[in-house]
């Protein structure tokens, strides 16, 4: 009995910690391998590109170093997605630089906003795991992602150009970066433009071809290499200099007054992204391994993730797109593969450090623009525009608000703009009339099929959207114009099945339909009701009004209420 209530308590705590369910099941002779060799890979690839994102987010390079560290290793415990990386991501690391580069007032405030902001965020995903939010992953529409994302790059590259021209200063929006490299093209270091330029078009041409190796660790040792043989550091192009080994010891940030006030509209813009942006990674790579991911362990997953960085010296963290797909392509099996990355950046932050001494700074500028040029995906906005231009529009917006507003800004009025949209569409539902496909007991709309047969006398209308408080007004008013458009109309027949939901004010607009139908001697039918549907006109009594008809059949087009009477209309031959 007592083995019974131990497995019982194990189970229970694996739906929140699923290591412990797992990994005793873990195969060392089949999975270790593969999984060791995936993570000295994404470590290989993961080192250089996580301290290009510290700088991003505006910390020291060793701090994204810490972040990729303590991300990896708690997922290990937690997450629910096997070849899931966790860590720094470009947009994450862009949007922290955005908002606490203003409030700041000296470094160490700095660092201690960007851990407090980590924990927030994770606060706020253990929150959403408390009230099952997550759903809310399919609220961001695909459209507003791109144009976001698309955004986020360009504002990041620009960003990055100055680096790149070996000019001064710098910072600002988009456009003021962009104006003032162009103010300041004089000014170019040259030597510090060569190398950029030529380490650049190495990494590319090792991505494209070779597309396994560790590109961005072999552009490194070769900048490195080429600044301890030559004395381009003479000639203004400037090195990292020392980065401090160790490891991050943990402590609670400290916050002055207000901070927290300044802090949660960037955390709760963080949570959303990085949800909807892991989410994506999740979903993609459990399906092409054949798994199921727990959307709300995910919560829990990364908001757990996100506070033990953030008590550990690092800031936010989200899903890597790159980085999962390195230790997919990798071998990676499990999430032994992220852990053992995790442990070699370790031993990198505890010993070799010093390696990274004569790396030149600009390589900070090439391998953060080469990582996110792929955020601006033509591709994908073509994808958009060919669907809906109002999609593309929404898009494009989301991406200028972005380049105009800033990225926080852009994003919460991308995800405002996209709720507008939506509730534009509710609200503003599409009544079709159908009729049969000739040969077939199907029945379509007769607007994108004029050869479908119609009956005369008869309406049968459909609602392209659930009947809710927000367009029941509006949907009387298009059923009423389709039947006073036809004068001859005897019955009305209004089909459900595209709309599976329906709320009390929608119940009142039926029987006001009703009523009034019924004022011009026309009878109203309702076809194709979902349960709930059924559930709710029940509820109000309209089912003893309104029969509720199962099913339409194109033989005898005949309708049988779920009270089992047949109600026959016109047969065939008098259509």
């Amino acid at each position: 009995m007592s083995s019974e209530k131990s497995s019982d308590f194990k189970n229970k705590l694996g739906v929140f910690l699923p290591v412990i369910i797992w990994l005793p099941k873990y195969d060392r002779k089949k999975l270790f391998r593969p999984d060791l060799i995936a993570g000295i890979s994404l470590a290989a690839f993961s080192v250089p590109e996580l301290m290009a994102y510290a700088e991003l987010a505006g910390l020291p390079p060793e701090y994204g170093l810490y972040a990729g560290i303590v991300a990896a290793i708690t997922y290990f415990f937690f997450g629910t997605i096997k070849q899931f990386v966790i860590g720094p991501s470009s947009s994450q690391a862009i949007m922290v630089a955005s908002v606490i580069g203003i409030i700041a007032v000296s470094p160490e405030h700095y660092l201690d906003l960007a851990m407090a902001t980590a924990i927030l965020v994770g606060i706020i995903f253990l929150a959403a795991r408390v009230f099952r939010l997550g759903f809310i992953v399919n609220l961001i529409p695909v459209s507003v992602l791109k144009g976001f994302l698309a955004g986020v790059g360009l504002v990041i590259i620009g960003g990055q150009l100055y680096k790149l021209f070996g000019l001064e200063g710098g910072g600002g929006n988009f456009f003021e970066d962009i104006a003032y490299v162009f103010q300041n093209l004089g000014e170019t270091n040259l030597p510090t433009l060569a190398v950029g330029l030529g380490f650049m078009a190495l990494l590319l041409g090792i991505e494209h071809k070779y597309p396994k190796l560790p590109a961005s660790l072999i552009v490194v040792a070769a900048s490195i290499i080429l600044m301890s043989i030559t004395n381009l550091q003479d000639h203004g192009v400037h090195i990292i200099g020392e980065i401090p080994s160790g490891l991050p010891t943990p402590r609670v940030p400290e916050l002055q007054q207000g901070d927290f006030q300044a802090l949660l509209p960037l955390a709760a813009a963080l949570f959303l992204l990085s949800y909807v942006e892991s989410m994506s990674i999740g979903r993609t790579y459990a399906k092409k391994n054949g798994y199921k991911i727990d959307e709300n362990q995910e919560l829990v997953a990364i908001g757990t993730t996100n506070i033990t960085t953030g008590l550990f010296q690092g800031f936010p963290v989200s899903g890597s797109f790159s980085r999962t797909a390195i230790n997919d392509s990798a071998g990676g099996i499990t999430p032994v593969s992220t852990f053992s990355s995790g442990i070699i950046i370790a031993i990198v932050a505890l010993f070799l450090t010093g390696l990274f001494y004569n790396m030149p700074e600009v390589i900070i500028a090439v391998l953060v623009i080469v990582a996110v040029y792929k955020m601006v995906d033509i591709k994908e906005l073509k994808r958009v525009r060919s669907h809906s231009h109002v999609e593309f529009f929404i898009a494009m917006i989301s991406m200028a608000l972005v380049l105009i507003l800033g990225v926080l800004e852009g994003v919460i009025f991308g995800v405002i703009l996209s709720f507008i949209y939506m509730l534009y569409r509710i609200a503003a539902p599409r009544v079709r009339e159908l009729g049969r496909v000739p040969g077939t007991h199907i029945y379509r709309d007769i607007e994108r099929h004029p050869e479908n047969k119609t009956i005369p006398g008869i309406k049968i209308l459909r609602v392209d959207a659930p009947l809710l408080f927000a367009n029941a007004v509006n949907a009387e008013d298009k059923i009423l114009a389709r039947v006073e458009a036809d004068p001859e109309t005897k019955q009305v027949i209004l089909d459900l099945e595209s709309s599976p939901i329906i709320d009390l004010s929608a119940t009142d607009m039926l029987s006001e339909l009703y009523e009034k139908l019924d004022e011009k001697g026309i009878k109203l039918f309702v076809a194709n009701p979902t349960s709930e549907v059924r559930d709710a006109m029940r509820l109000e009594g309209l089912d003893k009004k309104i029969p509720l008809l199962e099913r339409i059949d194109g033989d005898t087009v005949s309708f049988e209420t779920t009270d089992g009477k047949v109600i026959i209309i016109p047969d065939e031959d008098t259509w």
